[in-house]
């Protein structure tokens, strides 16, 4: 199992992606607070809001929701601080206490959830290395192209390390 936030999905929705994790991972899941953050009114209306909510499991898509327990949200509390929100807190609170690796490319959470030392975290690159080595990414151009979407739909920037191990995959 894979939780995902808000970052990625909405990455990945921009770009018209939303293929690769569920080519990627045998299942896949959000909390209901990365579902209300799409809905807020700054991005609420946006068509790749609309491509996310496609996916969304009870509407016959790949994306479950797992709503947090009550111990998870207990964790959440303990989690959240100044710099991490509470939705970010409750995705690693349930990835890391059903054992789920968690999809981020928020670098607070990702560094929260490795100091905490409790659950696999991927970030983008990584996700795409796996799907370039998996051949879910199957040319250096479709590569690039993926690159260039992110760039102009999200402002993305990789680092040019990064880059290299994605194109030494091929």
């Amino acid at each position: 199992m894979t939780l995902v936030d808000n970052n990625v999905l909405s990455e990945l929705a921009k770009i018209e992606r939303l293929d690769l994790p569920d080519s990627v991972f045998e299942t896949v899941a959000t909390t209901p607070a990365v579902l209300d953050e799409l809905h807020s009114d700054s991005v609420a209306g946006y068509a790749f809001v609309d491509r996310i909510d496609d996916r969304k499991s009870y509407n016959g898509g790949w994306l479950a929701v797992r709503s947090p327990t009550d111990d998870e949200l207990a964790l959440a509390d303990e989690i959240v601080d100044e710099a991490l929100s509470f939705t970010d807190a409750q995705c690693l609170a349930v990835a890391e206490h059903r054992d789920e690796l968690l999809l981020t490319d928020d670098a607070r959470l990702g560094a929260t959830a490795v100091e905490r030392g409790e659950t696999t975290v991927w970030d983008l690159p990584l996700f795409l290395e796996t799907c370039v080595a998996d051949n879910h990414i199957a040319t250096p151009e479709a590569l690039s192209d993926l690159l260039s979407d992110l760039q102009t739909e999200d402002n993305y920037r990789f680092a040019q390390a990064d880059i290299d191990r994605l194109y030494d995959g091929f």
